[in-house]
């Protein structure tokens, strides 16, 4: 059986959402589902008077709580059909006329539901000749009845309980209103302020974008443009390019590379990362893949690799996992000395795999170790080798390795090398 509660949020879910759609606005959606809670609580309320005061035979007044219960139903129905400022309007004007009518007759107290009215128009009319001549209709009767009511002329006088028991409600239904609406304030302010984040981030990438497309991406194409010049227009011969296309291939590599890396930030900066998991061997991913991808560089610097464990299986999407990886081992190679070490090691830890990239290069200071994993600073030392970067590679493994459920992080000391831990789970 169905939790009491739950099905009473839900009803009360449902009531608020009569006549909204997805294609309100924030402020308006809010505005008439406060209008619906509104008035469906007013009519039970009313309900209880009318048989109250049918029993205690005022029947005018009793008459008066069922045209508002009738009203209440009717702005209901109406809101179901999206004819809002008709339900408004209704709902203002038959509240101010009923309100009056029984504080006039029977002294209830109604004329304190006139100020919550008030309170309805200012917030709910967007039109200024409806939201003033409710308003000030509305004042003047307030005023009218209390000064009407210093006079002996009366129909039928309520009890005291029953005048208090109005004034707590209209007070109790105002101040409610005002808070909901001085929250709905703040956090519709909030949605503003992360919309201007948002858009702060988005300008920042764009620049960030510009800024590698015009640096670090036209120096290496401008001198390999220059070296082919070179060759075409015979100003070198074939022998003396062969020492120029070694390091021509290295910067083509490295472009690659930073095309690669840029071409992926920027899908995952404008549209997102999904992640697709399946169980992916890392001797498949590391191994024959990163590895061999990076054999020219390996082999450049002549540096030994050693790997253990890569037999192992983890849950995450494939291509995930090899940007992951070649950035890593493309990293180590990158901070390592010639004739230097790299060692690739992965294990069992609980329901995780963590995989170790160790290397004996340059390291790291604690300021740089703070940085490479934030997404707001760009920033990419050079190379043993003078090899050059932006800053974007380890950024990307950190957005796609927390998108497959996985962690990253290092310890690095100036001098001695750097170790990168990747935890992946092992199993769905």
């Amino acid at each position: 059986m169905q939790n009491p509660i739950k099905q009473l949020t839900q009803f009360f879910h449902w009531i608020a959402n009569i006549g909204v759609t997805d294609s309100f606005g924030f402020y308006e959606k809010k505005k008439t589902q406060l209008i619906n809670l509104a008035v469906a609580l007013g009519i039970p309320v009313n309900i209880y008077f009318a048989i109250k005061n049918f029993s205690e035979q005022r029947t005018t007044l009793a008459i008066i709580n069922v045209c508002l219960m009738t009203g209440g139903f009717a702005i209901l129905l109406i809101n179901s059909y999206r004819k809002f400022l008709l339900g408004r309007t209704i709902l203002s004007f038959m509240a101010s006329i009923l309100f009056s009518a029984s504080a006039i007759l029977f002294r209830n107290g109604g004329e304190y539901f006139l100020l919550l009215n008030v309170v309805i128009i200012i917030t709910f009319f967007n039109d200024r000749t409806l939201l003033i001549s409710f308003t000030v209709s509305n004042i003047l009767l307030f005023i009218g009845i209390k000064i009407f009511l210093n006079s002996p002329v009366v129909y039928d006088e309520v009890p005291f309980s029953r005048v208090l028991f109005n004034l707590i409600w209209a007070v109790t239904t105002m101040v409610l209103a005002l808070l909901f609406f001085k929250n709905e304030q703040l956090s519709y302010q909030k949605q503003v302020e992360e919309k201007n984040h948002e858009l702060e981030e988005l300008n920042n990438t764009k620049e960030k974008l510009f800024s590698i497309i015009a640096h670090d991406l036209r120096s290496p194409i401008g001198q390999l443009k220059g070296s082919l010049e070179l060759v075409n227009k015979a100003y070198i011969t074939p022998e003396q390019f062969l020492p120029i296309a070694d390091k021509l291939s290295v910067q083509v590599d490295q472009l690659h590379s930073t095309l690669d890396n840029l071409l992926r930030w920027s899908i995952s900066q404008f549209q997102g990362i999904q992640a697709v998991p399946e169980y992916v061997s890392l001797e498949e991913v590391i191994g024959q893949k990163a590895i061999l991808f990076l054999k020219q560089s390996i082999e450049r610097k002549n540096i030994q690799l050693y790997t253990e464990g890569l037999q192992r299986q983890v849950w995450a999407d494939p291509d995930h996992l090899m940007l992951i990886f070649r950035n890593l081992v493309a990293n180590a190679i990158k901070y390592s000395y010639q004739d230097g070490k790299i060692s690739i090691r992965a294990y069992q830890q609980e329901n995780n795999v963590i995989v170790e990239i160790t290397d004996d290069g340059m390291g790291m200071t604690t300021e740089v170790q703070e940085s490479v994993f934030n997404s707001v600073t760009m920033i990419s030392n050079t190379g043993t080798s003078n090899e050059k970067g932006t800053g974007l590679g380890l950024k990307l493994c950190k957005e796609f390795i927390e998108k497959n459920k996985g962690k990253i992080w290092l310890k690095s000391e100036p001098g001695k090398g750097s170790s990168f831990y990747v935890s992946i789970p092992a199993t769905q």
